[in-house]
């Protein structure tokens, strides 16, 4: 990730985003339990108990009448014996929101649309400089998609046979600022970074191009909602082809892969950090088709494209660490929290890990835009809009089964529509170097902060 941020570095200047508000965790629960402490149980479960018997080993003789003896007597939380009612009910763990979600349910759909951009991305920059090489000029249609933009593109043409080889790495930057109070408040913000490459071969028959390509992409992700973060790596491979009239173009691809994905979040009431790990597997698909209209050293490009990735999630495990007797608030006190929850002082120490059920998301996007270039020799400027209708799915949080001081739970974001607005400059260095750096912003996407510059290189032998 590095490597490819200093070669994108190497080409264009870095845009300086604006500083971001840092958010503080809360602090650790009020006895730092772990939430799924097997000393109790009042907790798990969808329903929240406020009046519970809980084990007294050190009630008194007719402390609640209960015809026992002493060491298995009970008592009423809330009941007569107010000493001991200071047993754990509070909104530490019962809160079950984003805060208690794991990443997957909220960010994994976004996660599958940078990535099929990316991917489609790479393609059709590979396919629109080889025939801008084949026509031996400036003039190329400055299309690009959405969030993922290509760092630096290299190409060798027609080396063995014909085929020529061609590689793409690029990166982005990407943040939902969906407002965040506090991991025990609903909020689906995060932020991140998403690093890629494609390495592809084809060969141009004629007017058409058909060709094969291996792709990667990295992310990684700071889930402010529930103080986490999240990492996944996809792997593809697809095939595409490309045909161009002296008008039209059309090109269209499709591939399949699979991708591992490791979390963490914090247990709210231990402090301690949750890890998960799974895989998932990927296809994708895209279709694009756009006309060359030129009077002049102008031309009117209008273009529009469809793109969709489907990521079927496998299920897995949670793991919550253990608690540790000497990190808990009072565990061998004599106050109830010691004597009631923890039996007399002897804590419990184990916990239960969270199952997270397999899912499957999917992001599906359509782009109708225009694009202005002018060919002035060794280069050739243009500036184009594209508006994009998408449908991805939707982060989903766990149901409260307490109350958080909300009067209604602050809902996921639901992304439908962004404008995108950019322009470059491609060149031309003699016959056999062609390149190219554009910049440009997202708009218009719910909580969706997003600007990226970008360049990329192709070499002809």
């Amino acid at each position: 990730m590095k490597l490819q941020r200093f070669l994108a570095v190497a080409l264009v200047a870095v845009f300086t985003l604006g500083a971001l508000s840092l958010n503080v965790a809360n602090a650790a629960g009020t006895y730092k339990i772990s939430c799924k402490n097997d000393a109790y149980g009042m907790q798990l479960g969808s329903d929240y108990t406020s009046v519970a018997y809980v084990y007294d080993h050190g009630a008194a003789a007719g402390s609640t009448g209960n015809a026992v003896p002493d060491n298995y007597r009970s008592y009423l939380i809330g009941g007569p014996k107010s000493t001991y009612d200071q047993a754990y009910v509070g909104n530490d763990c019962i809160y079950a929101g984003s805060g208690d979600t794991n990443g997957t349910a909220v960010v994994a759909a976004d996660v599958a649309r940078i990535a099929v951009n990316a991917i489609v991305g790479a393609v059709s920059n590979r396919i629109d400089m080889a025939y801008s090489s084949k026509a031996g000029s400036t003039s190329a249609t400055g299309l690009s998609f959405t969030t993922q933009n290509d760092g630096v593109s290299m190409s060798a043409n027609k080396i063995i046979g014909g085929l020529s080889i061609w590689a793409d790495m690029a990166n982005s930057d990407f943040q939902n600022t969906q407002a965040f109070t506090g991991i025990r408040i609903d909020s689906m913000k995060f932020k991140g970074d998403a690093s890629s490459y494609s390495v592809g071969v084809d060969k141009q028959l004629g007017k058409a191009i058909i060709g094969l390509v291996v792709s990667n992409m990295d992310t990684d992700i700071k889930t402010t909602f529930n103080d986490g973060t999240y990492k996944q790596s996809i792997d593809t491979y697809g095939v595409y082809v490309g045909y161009r009239t002296g008008v039209f173009q059309i090109d269209l691809g499709m591939g399949e892969g699979d991708s591992t994905i490791d979390t963490t979040r914090r247990d709210l009431g231990n402090d301690a950090t949750i890890t998960g790990k799974t895989t998932a597997d990927v296809e994708y698909s895209n279709a694009r088709i756009s006309a060359t209209f030129s009077r002049g050293r102008f031309s009117l490009i209008p273009n529009a494209s469809y793109r969709t990735m489907t990521m079927d999630i496998k299920g897995f495990t949670d793991v919550r660490p253990d608690d540790t007797a000497a990190n808990i608030d009072n565990a061998a006190g004599s106050n109830g929290l010691g004597q009631n929850l923890f039996n007399g002082g002897v804590a419990t120490l184990t916990t239960t890990d969270d199952t997270i059920a397999g899912r499957s998301v999917k992001t599906k996007s359509m782009d109708v835009g225009v694009t202005l270039s002018a060919n002035l020799g060794i280069l050739s400027p243009y500036i184009g809009m594209t508006y994009t209708s998408e449908d991805t799915t939707a982060a989903v949080f766990k149901q409260e089964v307490g109350t958080d001081g909300n009067d209604a739970e602050q809902l996921g974001t639901n992304y439908t529509s962004s404008t995108h607005i950019g322009g470059g400059i491609n060149f031309l260095l003699g016959s056999h170097v062609k390149g190219g750096i554009r910049m440009g912003t997202i708009n218009g996407r719910n909580d969706w902060d997003e600007d990226y510059i970008a360049g990329n290189v192709s070499l002809g032998f």
